[in-house]
């Protein structure tokens, strides 16, 4: 059975570059699937962009940060500026911000995107459960990020330390396949 693409609202006349003024985009696996652009996502978005649609980008991988991600769209031919891109690390980091008195040390597991998010919002991202951290926070770190750093978690969170979870999708696409995602490490 083959599945036609809708490009109106339900029962409208009009596409959807006219019934909306902004697109809110999902990033893996709909924009682009590690380093490549999904098909016909480039030529899809400018023509959007072109018919006056705001693109705003909104990822729950916390790996990387706004300027990153943007960068990447923009080599991908998807012109973005960093205001344009919302990540699960911003998310996570405002929420973290309210529970904890501002300057707090948050222990981070998970990648640059984390520490960035923390420090702007006047938080400070350790390393370690020994440098006293007021809770832990959890994002996708990537296939490198080492065992080591789940066991400084735990041991913050058996003393009753916060844990916070960027995201707790089973899995992310990539380039290759369908990989673990930050929610297979939060189970």
């Amino acid at each position: 059975m083959s599945r036609s693409v809708r490009t109106r609202p339900e029962g409208s006349g009009r596409g959807l570059n006219e019934a909306y003024d902004t697109a809110l985009l999902d990033l893996d696996g709909v924009v682009y699937a590690g380093g490549n652009a999904i098909a016909h996502a480039v030529e899809s978005l400018g023509t959007a962009r072109d018919a006056g649609m705001r693109l705003a980008y909104v990822t729950n991988n916390a790996l990387r940060t706004p300027d990153t991600v943007a960068a990447h769209l923009t080599e991908l031919g998807m012109a973005t500026d960093a205001g344009d891109v919302i990540t699960s690390a911003q998310a996570v980091a405002r929420l973290i911000s309210e529970q904890v008195p501002s300057g707090a040390r948050v222990l981070v597991i998970g990648g640059e995107g984390l520490r960035v998010a923390l420090r702007e919002r006047g938080l400070e991202p350790v390393e370690s459960a020994e440098d006293d951290p007021a809770a832990v926070v959890q994002g996708f770190g990537g296939p490198e990020l080492p065992w080591g750093r789940f066991a400084e978690a735990c041991y913050a969170i058996a003393r009753g330390v916060p844990w916070y979870a960027s995201n707790t999708d089973l899995t992310i696409p990539s380039a290759r396949g369908i990989a673990p995602g930050n929610g297979a490490a939060v189970e």
